[in-house]
C-alpha cells in the first residue's frame, strides 16, 4: 500500500512509505473550489488519474484522506477516486445542513467543474446515506453505488425534534472532546481499538493504515468540532429521500466480523433500496476493504462494463 507510484497516479512522486519508516503519507494534496455561495469546496483525488470517476463520500467522523485506503487498488482496476470534504469538515466551509441530500448540488458543481457526466460513488460508514442522496438527486449522472459497511438511519415519529436535541447533544459531546482531549487523537484511537474485532484490530497495528487515520482524525476536525457534530448527527437521522426511486445498481459490501456497523443497517437498505446487492466477506471487520478492495473494485469494473 501506498508503495507504487505511476504517471497515470494521482499521488505525487515522493519518498516510499514502508511500515518501517516514519515517513509522511500526505501525497494527495487537497484542491479547493468556490461555490456559487462562496464557500468552498476541498477535495483530492487518487487511484488512476484517468480512470472512471467515483465519487468517494467519507465516514462521519473522517475526512478526504480515508479515500488514500483504495489507492493502490483504485489504481490496478483503473477507477479515478475523488474524495470531498463535507462541510465544516478539512478544508470545506461550514453550511447548516437540515438533511443529506443538501451535500448533493455541491458534489454536482464540482462534477461540472471537472467536466464529468458519468460517475460511481462510493460511501464508508456514515458516507452511504450521502452517496445514495446523490444517486436519488442525481440519477442520470450515477452508473453504480458502492456502499461500505454502511449506517442506515430509521424512521423517527418527530424528526425534527428529536434531530435537533440529537445535534444539541453531539455537538456539545464533540466540542468538549476536542476542548479536553485536543491533540490525544492517538489516545481516542488506542479506546476505539478496544472494541474491534480481531481482524480489525490487526488492520490498526499496520503501521501505514494507522499513521493515516491519525491524520485523517486530525484533518477532519481542523476547523473545529462543528463539522463532525453534524456528520455524526445526519449519520443517525432518516432520509431526507426516497430509496425506493434509486435506479442504479447498489452493491452493499461488509465485514462478517463486523463490530461497528450493525447488521440491522445492512438489514434496512435490503428492504427498502430496490436493486441491492449484499456481499459479506467472512472473519473481517469494519476496516475489511483495506485487505478486500480489489475484490470491491473488480466487482465495479464488472458492474460498469454490464
Amino acid at each position: 500500500m501506498f508503495a507504487r507510484f505511476r504517471d497515470d497516479s494521482f499521488y505525487l512522486p515522493g519518498v516510499t512509505a514502508t511500515p518501517d519508516a516514519d515517513v509522511a503519507l500526505d501525497q494527495s494534496p487537497a484542491r479547493a473550489l468556490r461555490l456559487p455561495d462562496g464557500r468552498q469546496l476541498s477535495w483530492c483525488e487518487t487511484g488512476h488519474r484517468h480512470g472512471f470517476p467515483i465519487i468517494y463520500f467519507h465516514s462521519q467522523a473522517g475526512s478526504r484522506l480515508e479515500a488514500e485506503l483504495l489507492h493502490d487498488a483504485a489504481l490496478a482496476a483503473g477507477f479515478r477516486l475523488i474524495a470531498v470534504d463535507r462541510p465544516g469538515i478539512g478544508g470545506s466551509d461550514f453550511r447548516k445542513m437540515h438533511g443529506h441530500s443538501d451535500f448533493a448540488p455541491d458534489v454536482a458543481f464540482l462534477l461540472e467543474h471537472l467536466g464529468i457526466d458519468r460517475v460511481g460513488v462510493m460511501g464508508w460508514d456514515g458516507g452511504a446515506t450521502f452517496a445514495l442522496a446523490f444517486s436519488h438527486r442525481y440519477p442520470a449522472l450515477v452508473v453504480f453505488a458502492t456502499l461500505l459497511a454502511p449506517i442506515a438511519g430509521r424512521p423517527s415519529a418527530q424528526r425534527r425534534m428529536s434531530l435537533r436535541l440529537l445535534s444539541a447533544v453531539v455537538s456539545g459531546f464533540v466540542y468538549a472532546r476536542q476542548r479536553l482531549r485536543g491533540s490525544r487523537i492517538e489516545q481516542c484511537l488506542a479506546r476505539l481499538r478496544e472494541g474491534l474485532c480481531y481482524a480489525d484490530r490487526k488492520q490498526f497495528d499496520n503501521p501505514l493504515i494507522y499513521r493515516l487515520l491519525v491524520r485523517d482524525a486530525a484533518e477532519a476536525v481542523r476547523q473545529g468540532g462543528r463539522g463532525v457534530a453534524q456528520d455524526s448527527v445526519l449519520s443517525l437521522a432518516d432520509w431526507d429521500f426516497a430509496p425506493a426511486t434509486i435506479t442504479a445498481p447498489v452493491d452493499v459490501w461488509r465485514g462478517g466480523a463486523d463490530t461497528l456497523s450493525a447488521l440491522c443497517h445492512v438489514r434496512v437498505l435490503q428492504e427498502t433500496l430496490p436493486n441491492v446487492t449484499l456481499h459479506s466477506i467472512p472473519g473481517q471487520g469494519h476496516f475489511f476493504f483495506a485487505g478486500s478492495s480489489t475484490d470491491i473494485f473488480r466487482h465495479a469494473r464488472k458492474s460498469l462494463k454490464a
